[in-house]
């Protein structure tokens, strides 16, 4: 099992860590190598997660063989919480040798350093693996749709750009409203790439386990910024538009961060071509937001804004309700986003 019941049984606990007396030589398979990057990619995965991943359907004895195999050798270093009563899986991480032997394969630049985290604390490790197991319940819903799982992403602003302008580059369309108009970098803790009846759909995911409102307003301003300008200005301009997927805890969570995202999410392009609507709040349309549970439960249900921020003269009737709507993944009973 890898599911959220799974990980919070690490809520507080105090770690013990793997050790070797020395390394033992191991000659690497190509799946040994797609594991290790793996690791890499999402920081922190368990033995459990590691065999719905890499050994699925086979017997668990011999995948977590040859993660031990792998933690021997320093590819693999690994943890795991101190029990007073059986034990708790192995938690793996990126080891040295790892590190080593991911750059000679060309997945790590060859001149960054090996990073060591020493982990004491599990609360420092429960965001990746809560993360990763809700990613990995949805990914049993989506089946062959998820085309790609990143794990946390870097986006920065194209070089030079500092304040949006009043109209985006290339075209007659205007800009207005946003909260805060200047470029900043963002950086999800996970990226996904899900297929779609037209192509494919990026989704970036932010995991909160913080439940402050106060830490997020300047998230929800920059992907407003981004959505609205910045991101026409770089590469991704040729993709699809992204989904932003705020993961919140509980209902409570849920609904302290919508109330706050209706008002911070207020900008806006006016578009100059008459074959569209006069405007478009792309922020409010793309940012979602979902119970952590859901997934779990095999419900992939989000809710979006109100079609129009606080005091929009559109605001009214269905323009003013906050509304639900399905995950990929979800049971067709209406239009997934």
């Amino acid at each position: 099992m890898s599911g959220l019941a799974d990980v919070r049984r690490y809520d507080g606990a105090v770690v013990a860590r793997g050790r070797r007396d020395e390394l033992v030589p191991l000659a690497v398979q190509p799946r040994d190598l797609q594991v290790i990057d793996a690791v890499r990619r999402h920081k922190f995965l368990t033995a459990p997660q590691l065999l719905e991943l890499w050994w699925p359907g086979g017997t668990p004895q011999v995948g977590r063989r040859r993660l031990k195999r792998l933690f021997l050798a320093g590819y693999l270093d690994r943890f795991r919480p101190l029990a007073t009563r059986g034990s708790f899986p192995w938690t793996y991480q990126l080891g040295r040798e790892g590190h080593r032997l991911l750059q000679a394969a060309g997945l790590v630049e060859r001149g960054k350093r090996f990073e060591v985290r020493e982990v004491y604390d599990y609360r420092y490790v429960l965001h990746e693996l809560h993360l990763n197991a809700w990613v990995l319940a949805w990914r049993q819903l989506l089946g062959d749709r998820l085309l790609a799982w990143d794990g946390e992403t870097q986006i920065d602003p194209p070089a030079g750009a500092r304040k949006a302008p009043l109209s985006v580059r290339g075209s007659e369309d205007v800009i207005h409203g946003l909260k805060d108009d200047h470029a900043k970098p963002l950086r999800p803790d996970d990226l996904l790439e899900i297929e779609a009846k037209d192509g494919w759909r990026p989704f970036l995911l932010e995991y909160d386990r913080t439940r402050r409102v106060d830490k997020n307003f300047e998230k929800f301003r920059r992907y407003d910024t981004f959505l609205c300008w910045w991101r026409l200005e770089t590469p991704l301009a040729d993709q699809p538009v992204p989904y932003i997927l705020f993961i919140c805890e509980d209902r409570e969570h849920l609904d302290l961060f919508l109330d706050a995202a209706d008002r911070e999410l207020t900008g806006r392009r006016n578009y100059a071509s008459a074959m569209r609507a006069p405007e478009h709040f792309v922020g409010r349309r793309r940012l979602l937001f979902c119970e952590e549970e859901g997934v779990h439960r095999g419900e992939p249900v989000a809710y979006r804004v109100p079609a129009y921020p606080p005091g929009h003269p559109g605001r009214i009737d269905e323009h003013a309700e906050f509304r639900g709507v399905l995950l990929p993944g979800a049971p067709q009973r209406a239009a997934a986003a």
